[in-house]
């Protein structure tokens, strides 16, 4: 008898250990996983701004230069339109609040620009860190999760 008390009052100030390990090893896994997802969602955002430019800078050469009078009108009047409407019907998945930072009205916020025959598309969702698809996280000690560049960009060149 006397040697299962002392067993006893041996496990007794070992109680809380295993909640307060628990609690640690979770705050470090779900960090982690926390990350994990942030990461991807950035991943995915910007291979969708590069994936939406270059839809869009194919859409370019559907345009029929011959159609119109000079470089200007052929750019302003034919490429730009186009563009931003492809890039517009691609990146439509996004949630509103995101499309419209990206797009912004009438998609003005899509960057064209050519010199010579290259026309550059470019697609900027910016600022991003301070206004994430997924919200940030801040942890004592090891800061905000994830670290994130200031702006996801997608860009596309090509030969018209």
């Amino acid at each position: 008898m006397m040697n299962t008390l002392r067993k006893a009052s041996r496990l007794q100030p070992e109680k809380g250990a295993v909640a307060i390990e628990f609690m640690l090893l979770f705050m470090l896994f779900f960090a982690l996983f926390y990350a994990m997802v942030n990461y991807a969602m950035v991943m995915l955002m910007q291979s969708a701004f590069a994936h939406a430019a270059e839809e869009g800078a194919r859409a370019a050469i559907a345009v029929d230069r011959l159609a119109f009078a000079n470089n200007l009108a052929y750019l302003s009047s034919g490429v730009d339109p186009k563009v931003r409407s492809v890039v517009g019907d691609t990146l439509n998945w996004l949630p509103a609040k995101s499309r419209d930072k990206v797009l912004g009205a009438g998609n003005s916020r899509v960057q064209l620009s050519m010199s010579g025959n290259q026309l550059t598309v470019s697609v900027v969702y910016s600022d991003y860190a301070a206004d994430p698809l997924i919200p940030m996280l801040t942890l004592p000690i090891i800061g905000q999760i994830p670290r994130v560049p200031a702006d996801l960009a997608g860009k596309a060149v090509i030969e018209l």
